[in-house]
């Protein structure tokens, strides 16, 4: 959505400065075309060649902080975890297979908020730290979201202020048809649904073949472990296995927050189209609110322009001490009209 505002204004500006570029003087161009009046048209611009290379006029830059820092955090808060875990690997007590694979494992179960329960922490410094590694993984995640919310929010505000932009190089008539014309682009969640698919069916593949559980405890296993819920019951227990589970762990739980995403994108995509249309109706007025304003009932409107003052009132554009100075220019005009219609009758006679 935001890319087609962004593609449709840059048309428009584009649009408009060649229509203002100098013709040099004595080509054909400038004795044909001298007088001809300058147009701007949703369809002039779409058919502008270099339009799609312009920079849109409106940018915006966000007070999201840089992905890549997020991912030091997180690379950071992942190997102090394991570190920690390790040195105390014989304070956590559960069925262990290897010292540095059993701490990774620990971190990534616990931070993904899995939890299955097969290694644990058993004394008070094991647990102190835990604790501690829990916290600051929330609020971690917690900066996640912030993310998240804050690129939907800028994204709707963007789309808005684009489709203003459009609508005054445009006019509102004319930018509403181009967010009728818009479509919800579900292509992202289609492709992050058969990601997560993919990423299932490879779970329990693994889990069949690798930890020797049945079909229906793999799917088991794996639906509680994609959920975040982690029951414990079902787990890895093997070398291997804990190997694969925690690469695995960590990509199913991305995957399955980025679906999320996409679907919120998609729902604020919505509803910013339904924003943007709101807010471009209010500035039109309807042609069968003119004609009604012609016919005078209730004594509130006498025509027209009556109506167009209070519409702007409506709107806030104007204050009622315009109103009152505009009609009594309006009733001397039409005075002044009466006069000259009866010279003018008179003359004739």
């Amino acid at each position: 959505m935001l890319g087609h505002f962004n593609s449709i204004i840059a048309m428009a500006s584009n649009a408009a400065k060649k229509a203002k570029l100098p013709i040099a003087a004595g080509s054909p161009t400038l004795k044909n075309d001298e007088n001809a009046p300058e147009k701007t048209s949703s369809q002039s611009c779409k058919t502008t060649p270099a339009a799609a290379n312009c920079t849109p006029p409106i940018t915006f830059r966000t007070d999201c902080p840089d992905l890549k820092w997020l991912g030091i955090y997180f690379g950071i808060y992942i190997g102090v975890g394991t570190t920690s875990f390790y040195a105390l690997k014989d304070h956590i007590r559960g069925k262990k297979t290897n010292d540095f694979i059993d701490s990774l494992y620990l971190c990534v179960v616990t931070m993904t908020t899995v939890g299955y329960g097969d290694l644990v922490p058993h004394s008070f410094v094991s647990q102190l730290i835990c604790s501690i590694f829990i916290t600051v993984g929330m609020c971690l995640v917690g900066i996640v979201v912030k993310i998240a919310a804050s690129y939907l929010v800028v994204k709707q505000q963007m789309v808005l202020v684009n489709a203003l932009h459009l609508s005054k190089k445009l006019g509102p008539i004319e930018a509403l048809k181009e967010i009728e014309n818009l479509k919800i682009d579900y292509t992202k969640c289609l492709i992050s649904l058969i990601a997560m698919a993919v990423h299932f069916v490879i779970g329990i593949f693994v889990l069949v073949t690798v930890e020797g559980m049945d079909f229906t405890d793999a799917i088991y296993c794996a639906c509680t472990t994609m959920t975040t819920v982690g029951f414990g019951d079902e787990s890895f227990s093997s070398e291997f296995g804990r190997t694969f589970g925690i690469v695995w762990i960590a990509t199913g739980t991305s995957c399955l927050g980025q679906l999320l995403l996409y679907i919120a994108e998609v729902y604020t995509d919505i509803e910013t189209k339904k924003l943007v249309k709101s807010v471009l109706t209010s500035d039109i007025i309807a042609k069968k609110d003119l004609e009604a304003a012609d016919n005078p009932e209730n004594d509130q409107v006498y025509g027209a322009a009556d109506f167009i003052l209070y519409k702007l009132k409506d709107m806030g554009k104007i204050k009622q001490e315009d109103i009152s100075v505009a009609m009594k220019d309006i009733d001397t005009g039409i005075k002044d009209l009466d006069v000259d219609h009866q010279s003018d009758s008179s003359q004739k006679k």
